[in-house]
């Protein structure tokens, strides 16, 4: 089998409501739709997910994609996927956004030709279900806390992560108003997306909201800021997670040296893929440090996808963010992506399990 066609062509999905932290203001999500064809007739498909701020956004990534990453793999055996993520890197440094959406693409193609969903190919299944915490945007304290408990009690997510990173107080009563409205032992995280500029700074905010007992408080501090987490994590006694650090094996490896994190905050998109994403994760937990999955509000293609991974692997202890479906009035796929009791399985159909709407997906493009 040769792969014949790659075309990638970005997306502008509408938010349900507008989300707000640290370094964005979000009402829609500029991703891309990634299709590559093959000359057996099976079709793979894949989703660029990218943040306003951190990285490009849909229409570059589909530019990387159209100019670079697919001629690469024309002609190409789609099923040696390690051989063709090594070939991306070759051929493109950096763009892990627009890498991860055709990896992903890959993988569902891999998962029809042998009539398996993607967990398999991973290695089978660690658990059932990938649990799942509500991330709370800015907002005023008693609204985080309705929001919050609203989430609870008509999703059942089993956590709920609060972006913090605001001057004054705002950040401590919205810990508090949360912890008063959902109790004592309903666990509570927090994320300031680099938003300090300091490990000093750091270190007296999160002292500020220790009192609500914190299950982990993420990137306090600027990516690059190894030795900086690793002086707040020894001076709080709130765990200390790290995301925006985490985008390479090579990162994991660093952040471990430094011992700069307790917990590593993994994202698909990120990493480059599915392959690299399981790749930190299995560093990490020779380390002894345990993992969860991220997320940049993804839609349902890539939210499959990363139900396939979340299931695969064990070292994932803790709830995870992907909770992107939720937060669209619309989907781009047929099916609907299972999410109950605060769990979100993945699709059972083989290759990533998902057959997308066109009549929405045309609707939103760019």
């Amino acid at each position: 089998m040769k792969i014949t066609r790659v075309e990638a062509f970005p997306i502008r999905a509408p938010r349900s409501h507008r989300f707000a932290a640290a370094q964005a203001v979000l009402t829609h999500s500029d991703f891309a739709l990634v299709v590559i064809e093959t000359d057996e007739g099976i079709t793979g498909y894949g989703e660029v997910s990218s943040a306003l701020y951190y990285y490009r956004l849909g229409p570059s990534h589909a530019y990387d994609i159209n100019a670079y990453l697919g001629p690469a793999l024309i002609d190409q055996a789609p099923l040696m996927i390690p051989g063709l993520v090594e070939r991306m890197d070759q051929v493109l440094r950096g763009g892990r956004q627009a890498k991860s959406g055709v990896e992903m693409a890959l993988w569902d193609i891999a998962g029809k030709a042998a009539g398996l969903p993607v967990y398999r190919l991973l290695g089978g299944k660690a658990r059932s279900a990938v649990p799942l915490n509500w991330t709370v945007g800015f907002c005023e304290p008693e609204q985080a806390a309705v929001e919050a408990a609203r989430y609870v009690e008509q999703q059942g997510m089993r956590g709920v992560r609060l972006k913090i990173g605001r001057t004054g107080d705002v950040d401590a009563r919205a810990c508090a108003a949360v912890r008063k409205r959902l109790g004592p032992n309903f666990t509570i995280r927090v994320d300031a997306n680099e938003y300090y500029q300091s490990s000093k700074e750091a270190i007296q905010a999160i002292r500020r909201i220790e009192e609500y007992d914190l299950q982990l408080v993420e990137q306090p501090l600027a990516a690059h800021d190894l030795a900086g987490h690793a002086e707040v994590r020894t001076a709080v006694s709130a765990r200390i997670g790290l995301d925006e650090s985490i985008q390479s094996p090579r990162d994991a490896i660093a952040a471990i040296q430094a011992r700069a994190g307790d917990v590593f905050n993994v994202y698909v998109s990120e990493s480059g893929g599915l392959l690299r994403a399981q790749q930190i994760i299995a560093i990490a937990e020779a380390a002894g440090i345990p993992c969860l999955i991220g997320t940049m509000g993804e839609l349902q293609i890539a939210s499959a996808a990363a139900a396939h991974l979340g299931v695969a692997c064990a070292n994932i202890p803790f709830t995870c963010d992907l909770v992107g479906p939720l937060r669209y009035d619309e989907s781009m796929i047929c099916e609907s992506l299972r999410i109950e009791a605060g769990l979100l399985y993945p699709p059972e159909a083989p290759g990533l399990g998902i057959t997308p709407n066109w009549e929405v997906i045309n609707r939103w493009r760019a």
